[in-house]
């Protein structure tokens, strides 16, 4: 089992194979490890699965859940097994070039990671979450560093906070809307900024990390706005929505 624990959401992956079977539950507000444990036996039922996973991994950008979980997974786990902490120190066959090893977040190495292995180097894995992140792993597999910015969710949010006029636009279902670049009103207009800036931001920190390295890379893409922003980009090599919980579970076999 693979748990991600985002900004916004949390994933938690049941494998049987390769694919796993999905489970979405919302971050906020922090629940019991009851609780939790509560919704994936739901999910466990719900999917057929006749036992207990036997170990986890856990991949938490949200410190106040880190232990709750932690607490739930050792609880479920078949054997009482602890989970696996994801951070830049368990993961053993990917090199680091970068700084400060231990200031990346492990959502960013475990979508890297998992881009890496799944599709092989050079390769960067968009991840278009609550914040967007570019994920840069060579040829020979080292983790390279890469780009972050706000996410689609923020940017509308912080126009709608930041400004006395201008409306709160819903990018989840008024995007799918956009037919032009020029809108032809304040929301459409907003929509345009969010969505083909997304997508511009990505193309041109690519184009320029290609010309830093004098290498082309892979385009890797995911998270829960990918399919919002992927009409717009112009290099998609693999559209992988599950990548980080891929991800988690080949650091967790890894291990």
């Amino acid at each position: 089992m693979a748990v991600d624990i985002g900004n916004t959401s949390i994933s938690i992956g049941l494998f049987e194979k390769e694919e796993p079977y999905i489970i979405n539950l919302a971050t906020h507000p922090l629940r019991s490890a009851e609780d939790y444990i509560h919704e994936i036996e739901k999910g466990l039922e719900k999917y057929g699965f006749p036992e207990r996973p036997d170990s986890a991994a856990l991949c938490s950008v949200v410190s106040s859940h880190t232990e709750v979980f932690e607490k739930a997974l050792s609880l479920i786990c078949a054997k009482g097994n602890v989970p696996l902490i994801i951070s830049h120190r368990v993961i053993k066959d990917m090199k680091f070039a970068v700084s400060v090893p231990a200031g990346v977040g492990p959502d960013r190495l475990a979508s890297s990671y998992g881009a890496f292995k799944l599709y092989g180097g050079p390769v960067v894995s968009v991840d278009l979450g609550t914040a967007t992140t570019l994920n840069f792993v060579s040829g020979d597999g080292a983790f390279l560093g890469g780009a972050i910015l706000p996410g689609v969710g923020l940017m509308a949010k912080s126009l709608k906070e930041a400004t006395s006029r201008l409306p709160f636009v819903d990018t989840g279902i008024e995007a799918p809307l956009i037919k032009e670049a020029i809108g032809r009103e304040t929301s459409a207009s907003i929509l345009s900024g969010i969505v083909y800036g997304t997508a511009g931001a990505v193309g041109r920190i690519l184009e320029e990390a290609e010309m830093e390295r004098l290498e082309q890379f892979k385009v890797a893409l995911t998270g829960g706005n990918s399919g919002l922003v992927a009409p717009f980009l112009k290099r998609i090599d693999y559209h992988e929505p599950a990548l980080t919980l891929k991800g988690i579970r080949l650091i967790h076999m890894a291990s």
